[in-house]
């Protein structure tokens, strides 16, 4: 009786955070993508410099937020800028979008922070996911 409500307790946990996983195996062919969603709220990434980052397989992100329900202009930048590994970023992405991009000012701000840094040798890429790397 123990075994089969430890099962039954392991399924339903799983199925529970099956959704928030994400891990793309097509072609990374669009520059916008959705991210797992949360219960408050809608998030995606826009691919920056994409053509560059499939040749070094570091690619430079922007991460992005909107409240469900919200209008269209009022959302969150959760990350200006963040590099992050091909790997990580398969795990991040649900599907590719058609819209959401935004003024690339902000990000463009933060890249050459980063590549400052990075000629320093003191920056940080991303190598497991696009929320792990957000905390």
């Amino acid at each position: 009786m123990r075994n089969w409500f430890l099962c039954w307790l392991a399924s339903g946990l799983l199925s529970v955070s099956a959704p928030t996983l994400a891990i793309w195996s097509g072609e990374i062919n669009s520059d916008i993508w959705q991210l797992p969603a949360t219960t408050h709220s809608t998030r995606w990434l826009v691919i920056h410099h994409r053509a560059a980052s499939t040749s070094d397989g570091i690619y430079h992100i922007e991460v992005l937020e909107r409240a469900k329900g919200a209008p269209v202009w009022q959302l969150k930048h959760l990350a200006s800028h963040m590099a992050i590994t091909t790997s990580a970023l398969r795990a991040s992405i649900v599907k590719p979008l058609k819209r959401g991009a935004v003024y690339p000012e902000t990000f463009d701000f933060a890249y050459a922070a980063w590549k400052l840094q990075h000629a320093q040798g003191k920056t940080i890429i991303c190598e497991s996911n696009v929320v792990a790397c957000l905390k």
